[in-house]
């Protein structure tokens, strides 16, 4: 056996359950790819699966799927070529023989998992995944930023781009603004030329929003922001809202709402029901969709963002993978603007 170092946690709890260990290194399949992992991000994703918030997930596997690193080692029916290649991991590990598949909607393989969820994450020295899911780099993209890619930028492209259909000159209201999605949003629907009015509980993230290209800031600790949004478009109301908080602002992102607009769910950091005023909903024709991994074609536009600089990867802060429990601790206090990223031990 081969031993590798990687994090991981024996029971739910808060981030000190997380521990840095030794386990098996994973050895690559005919159709596999062996990468070493140079820089793996920190999703709130993550933090809710390690306080056991995510249905079906288990204790003692490796969190972590934003990867990007070097393919080391190649399956006997992989180029050998591929060695040496730098790449960023999508996420999702699907059949490719499904009608979702198949029509390009990897993100909805019904017999798919998650990389992290179902283990094999990111949080170690080498994860070892299909090779059709690593994702070549482009030249003169740093790998850090690259480890972005799939999610948040990939998602926010799935979520502003691809769902909502954002053109330019729509208006387009991002909750929780100043998190690692909100950013990457703003920068995503601003290169297609949309207005955006940003919203953010805290007045300390209000700079670093308005850094990422938001039109309008508004800061509201209250969460009462739909007057606000009312006034700023001269009572015509946002065409997208991107709904990353939705916990105590759906209400107000509805009421924010023009008449066809089309609310995008992402999260739901309270992890509980909402209330829904059918009345609105059906007054102004509102379309309220979910949202979530990205496609292939997503993260190959994300990258694309990346590299032309028309994106910016906002890293609120690096750490070794040893110290990720003081990562999620960040995350849990919302005291860190952008995403907490992990490169070396």
């Amino acid at each position: 056996m081969v031993a590798m170092k990687a994090v991981t946690f024996a029971d739910f709890g808060a981030p000190s359950v997380l521990k840095a260990t030794m386990i098996e290194r994973p050895v690559p399949g005919p159709d596999d790819v062996l990468v070493r992992i140079h820089a793996a991000g920190v999703c709130y994703h993550d933090v809710l699966s390690r306080g056991g918030k995510i249905p079906g997930s288990k204790p003692g596997r490796v969190l972590g799927h934003e990867i990007a690193g070097e393919i080391v080692e190649t399956g006997a029916t992989v180029p050998t070529d591929r060695k040496g290649e730098r790449v960023v991991i999508y996420q999702r590990l699907y059949c490719g023989q499904c009608r979702y598949c198949l029509s390009g909607r990897q993100d909805l393989c019904r017999n798919s998992r998650v990389l992290g969820e179902s283990g094999g994450g990111g949080y170690a020295e080498y994860t070892c995944v299909p090779a059709r899911n690593a994702v070549r780099i482009p030249d003169g993209l740093d790998i850090t930023a690259a480890a972005l890619a799939v999610c948040p930028v990939g998602t926010s492209v799935r979520a502003a781009l691809g769902v909502a259909r954002t053109e330019p000159g729509h208006t387009v209201l991002i909750t929780g603004a100043g998190g690692g999605l909100g950013l990457h949003q703003i920068q995503v629907a601003k290169s297609v030329q949309a207005r955006v009015i940003a919203v953010t509980s805290s007045a300390e993230k209000a700079e670093i929003v308005r850094q990422a290209g938001a039109d309008e800031v508004i800061v509201s600790a209250d969460l009462k922001f739909s007057r606000e949004v009312w006034r700023l478009t001269a009572k015509q109301g946002a065409d997208v809202v991107l709904e990353n908080v939705v916990t105590g602002t759906f209400g107000e992102s509805l009421r924010s709402c023009a008449q066809l607009a089309t609310v995008v769910v992402l999260g739901n950091i309270g992890t509980r029901p909402v209330e829904l005023d059918p009345g609105l909903v059906i007054m102004r024709r509102i379309r309220i969709a979910g949202s979530g991994n990205a496609t292939f074609k997503d993260v190959h536009m994300a990258l694309h963002l990346l590299a032309t600089k028309a994106v910016k990867p906002f890293i609120g802060c690096v750490l070794p993978f040893s110290k990720v429990s003081e990562g999620h601790e960040l995350m849990e206090r919302r005291a860190v603007v952008g995403r907490v990223v992990l490169n070396g031990w």
